[in-house]
């Protein structure tokens, strides 16, 4: 079963893939290493500050069976099931402070959790297949529910549409 574990970028992706590989041996991959090695991307976005993805490519790329796609745009990608991390808007721009983004690509990802732009694309491409974590609290205590919707307990629980970040949209 292909896994995608997304979510707005300081969510808590990468660190609780590391989990489901180290504690749980899950084969995880890093989508982001996979664009950067694969050359999956037409340039770079000075705006923006990211690159731009062909995801045409990264779609075609031979993924194999049973793994964990981690990352922003593994949604994006031919999938199982989709896992999506959210987390509170002032726990996350805590998170993306500590990263040292710039202000504005902090106030981007802010909004863009608030506006479920993630969950949203993810729904309109898997439907009933997606799920919805809130990682605000421990990444580890995240990771075990995630480990167990990757199993198949708990599905109905985490149904998208768990998380409404909208009463945050004043202070974004």
């Amino acid at each position: 079963m292909k896994i995608a574990l997304t979510g707005t970028p300081g969510t808590g992706k990468t660190t609780i893939g590391k989990i489901l590989r180290d504690r749980y041996g899950l084969k995880v991959v890093d989508l982001n290493e996979v664009i950067r090695v694969h050359k999956y991307y037409v340039e770079w976005d000075e705006n923006r500050d990211c690159l731009i993805v062909d995801l045409e490519a990264l779609r075609a790329h031979p993924f194999s069976e049973d793994l964990v796609l981690e990352g922003h745009l593994s949604h994006n990608l031919l999938v199982d099931r989709v896992i999506v991390l959210r987390t509170n808007p002032v726990v996350l721009r805590r998170r993306l402070q500590k990263k040292a983004f710039s202000d504005k690509k902090v106030q981007e990802n802010v909004e863009a959790e608030i506006l479920d732009v993630i969950l949203v694309e993810a729904v309109a491409r898997h439907g009933n297949n997606v799920y919805e974590v809130d990682s605000t609290g421990t990444l580890s205590e995240s990771a075990l529910v995630v480990w167990e919707i990757i199993q198949g307990h708990w599905l109905e629980r985490f149904a998208a549409g768990q998380c409404d970040w909208t009463a945050y949209l004043n202070d974004a």
